[in-house]
């Protein structure tokens, strides 16, 4: 892991680079990154040293490689398909730079600016919907490579030094393998001991262990982004490897390597109706134990599916209608003409701002349409989209709180409020034959869908329940046609996604791509990009 110190550094110098260099007032196009001179590589050339002119001062002076130079650049290795996936590396340097000042809490000087609007909006969003994805996911990969591995501090002490050093152990270890071996076969007596024939023994594999992981080190190195970038950057800086065959046919094997992703591209998924009731024996003895130190398993256990083509186009559709001002689901209750009857179901944060109050009220609405459908319709992609954000809004609800934008112990406590309710409900049913279903699903919402619900409910913030019972009634009696019922639902899901993920928490998606990240981190770090750091209007301006 790189040290705080040497991390602060870079980023103060990121920081500053944006404030002075990108953040003037030029002629700009997403597209070809004309004017966006955000920085690949070259933090060791903005340094201000005591005594000398600070190098923003003199910007024609600054050896850095930036968007726009490698995007101009016309060399054949960045032509075609593959030039596309060598640019768009670069492009995610750059903002994994960007990026890294939110967690070092330097505030973004180019945010509310038009270029960097567009940039997003204009740019990445702008043709194929799974491009902004792909460069924000190669991003993150590089953050986590920057926190959590060496390869930031080699790649910047030296372009090649981290491809040295392994070739250097490797070839050590081979040969103390190679010499152990042929130590072995003299006749020495010393040698004829059993321990000491055992000793050599051990000290063979361990050597060659040592050996395959120099090894590994050097091939995850050489498949890692930051070896093609510097590749990049010298094609860049050097006009004549542009011209060189060779070069290319390197660039050509490297893209063929397997890359480590510490993201597996899964979506948690959790619905508390299917686990009620389900508690870790385990989780439970350590809660006694420990002397309540280990809270009880009391919400079940966590599944994940793949995230699905159309669950990204819809949540860009989302961004691109919203243009960056974002709503907790009403823009999209007003786009499918349902605002007026279900915009209650969208105010359960009226008292205390807890988003996690409607989050509850859609999922529970969502859950009980979802099993009034055939088998076949599931398979729907509305129904797959709607379905797989509800699961996975509960699931940061559930596991991930931090994430959202209420506090955690509030999340908890609503989460916790609405589990109880449920039981309650379900324990109270009186037919038995009906209370015989409450183990599965299928049956608990059934049970759900009978209970007596009023327009009363609609305004009682502590039957969270009950509330979503009721939008599920409306949802199914006022909205018969059933593509346009899913459709509303998977709007909402896909613009309240988008609603929870601005936050002011950096840290707390750091230590989340420790163990892999979470959807909602991409979603965050774009946003980001587009200038978009709050749940309120964003207004684009140019500089003054």
């Amino acid at each position: 892991m790189v040290s705080k110190s040497y991390l602060g550094k870079n980023v103060k110098v990121i920081a500053e680079y944006m404030q002075h260099i990108d953040n003037k007032l030029v002629v700009f196009n997403p597209v070809t990154m004309e004017g966006y001179q955000y920085m690949v590589a070259g933090e060791k050339h903005c340094v201000n040293r005591p005594g000398h002119t600070p190098w923003y001062k003199k910007p024609d002076d600054l050896k850095v490689t930036t968007v726009e130079q490698i995007w101009q650049c016309e060399g054949n290795l960045l032509i075609g398909d593959q030039g596309k996936v060598l640019k768009d590396l670069c492009l995610s340097m750059a903002l994994s730079k960007m990026l890294n000042r939110r967690f070092a809490g330097f505030k973004l000087s180019e945010a509310e600016l038009e270029k960097t609007h567009d940039f997003v909006f204009k740019g990445l969003l702008a043709g194929d919907e799974q491009w902004a994805f792909r460069v924000i996911e190669e991003e993150l990969v590089f953050v986590h490579d920057m926190y959590y591995t060496r390869y930031s501090y080699l790649y910047q002490k030296g372009r090649y030094l981290a491809l040295c050093l392994p070739v250097i152990m490797f070839a050590l270890c081979s040969w103390l393998t190679v010499a152990s071996l042929h130590v072995k076969h003299h006749d020495d007596p010393y040698l004829s001991n059993h321990s000491n024939r055992s000793l050599m023994s051990g000290t063979i594999v361990i050597t060659v262990v040592l050996a395959f992981l120099e090894a590994y080190q050097l091939y995850l190195y050489m498949a890692s982004g930051w070896f093609k970038v510097a590749l990049i950057r010298s094609y860049v800086a050097a006009p004549f490897l542009q011209t060189s065959c060779f070069y290319e046919m390197i660039i050509h094997l490297l893209l063929m390597l397997k890359v480590f992703r510490p993201w597996k591209g899964r979506l948690g998924q959790y619905c508390f109706l299917e686990n009620l009731g389900r508690k870790s024996k385990v989780v439970n003895c350590l809660h006694y134990g420990t002397l309540c130190l280990v809270d009880k398993a009391m919400k079940g256990s966590k599944k994940s599916v793949k995230v699905s083509e159309d669950v990204k186009k819809a949540i860009i559709d989302s961004l691109l209608a919203s243009n960056g001002h974002l709503t907790n689901g009403v823009t999209s209750l007003q786009k499918n003409g349902v605002h007026d009857d279900l915009k209650w179901a969208c105010d359960a944060t009226a008292t205390d701002g807890a988003v996690a109050r409607t989050i509850v009220v859609w999922h529970i609405a969502t859950t009980l349409c979802e099993q009034k459908l055939d088998k076949q319709v599931k398979e729907e992609d509305a129904v797959k989209t709607a379905s797989t954000l509800s699961k996975y809004c509960m699931h940061l609800l559930a596991f991930a709180p931090n994430l959202l934008p209420d506090h955690s112990s509030i999340s908890e406590s609503i989460l916790d409020q609405s589990i109880h309710e449920a039981s309650k409900l379900l324990k109270e049913a009186k037919d038995k034959k009906i209370k015989g279903k409450n183990k599965k699903i299928e049956g608990r919402c059934e049970i759900l869908m009978q209970i007596s619900t009023d327009d009363d409910c609609v305004d009682d913030e502590t039957i969270l329940v009950a509330r979503g019972v009721h939008l599920a009634r409306q949802l199914i009696d006022n909205i018969q046609d059933f593509t346009t019922r899913w459709k509303v639902l998977s709007d909402f899901w896909a613009e309240m996604m988008l609603y929870v993920s601005p936050s002011d928490d950096a840290r707390e998606h750091l230590e989340v791509l420790a163990i892999g990240g979470e959807f909602i981190t991409h979603l965050w770090a774009l946003l980001m990009h587009a200038g978009v750091l709050k749940r309120g209007p964003t207004v684009p301006k140019d500089v003054v």
